[in-house]
């Protein structure tokens, strides 16, 4: 990641602050921000926390709730082998948790420590005792999972991002669930769904 954030910032000064390809999280312009200002520092380690619901058997008897950290600070082919990917919470089922901030505390508190007093890592580059501020970029799940992390409605309710977009959504006379429809339908005159 240091070499890789190197490069991205030469090619930057080369091309007039212009990026001629997107390949990886590092070109992003808030981790490249982020790294400008100071807040990512070369010895401090990038991570991702991703959370997803797996259904272990067929019948949806055990449905259980898994998160994962995985370490940015080497290359994009390694990011999800093995080594490099942490479990961090297993939230049992058979039911989605309706409070997914409860299993999630210990993990978070335990990285807001890492972040402001840092973590003493040995280098063995340079044979010597680092101290790295971990800092988390992304926080990654699909639809439902993402509704469990951030406290949205999700892609099923009226206001599908709640207050980001303003996207008014729509449902069809009597189904309960909310579809993000940019167009009015033809002939659609359902009470509270017929906006513009």
């Amino acid at each position: 990641r240091r070499e890789r954030t190197a490069e991205i910032l030469d090619e930057l000064e080369a091309n007039g602050n212009q990026i001629l390809a997107w390949d990886d999280i590092m070109h992003g312009t808030d981790y490249l921000s982020a790294v400008q200002q100071g807040i990512i520092k070369p010895d401090d380690m990038v991570l991702m926390l991703s959370l997803d619901g797996a259904q272990l058997y067929e019948m949806k008897q055990s449905d259980c709730w898994i998160s994962i950290w995985v370490v940015f600070d080497f290359s994009p082919v390694a990011w999800y082998g093995k080594a490099l990917v942490f479990y961090g919470t297993v939230i049992p089922g058979p039911h989605k948790p309706r409070n997914t901030d409860s299993y999630l505390y210990v993990s978070l508190h335990h990285l807001a420590a890492l972040m402001k007093e840092g973590l003493l890592v040995w280098d063995a580059v340079t044979h010597s005792i680092i101290r790295s501020h971990p800092f988390l970029a992304i926080v990654a799940a699909d639809g439902p999972g993402m509704t469990s992390i951030n406290g949205l409605v999700g892609h099923s309710g009226f206001l599908g991002c709640r207050v980001y977009c303003g996207v008014k959504c729509r449902h069809k006379a009597g189904a309960p669930i909310y579809y993000p429809a940019l167009l009015k339908p033809s002939d659609f005159e359902v009470a509270g769904c017929d906006h513009a």
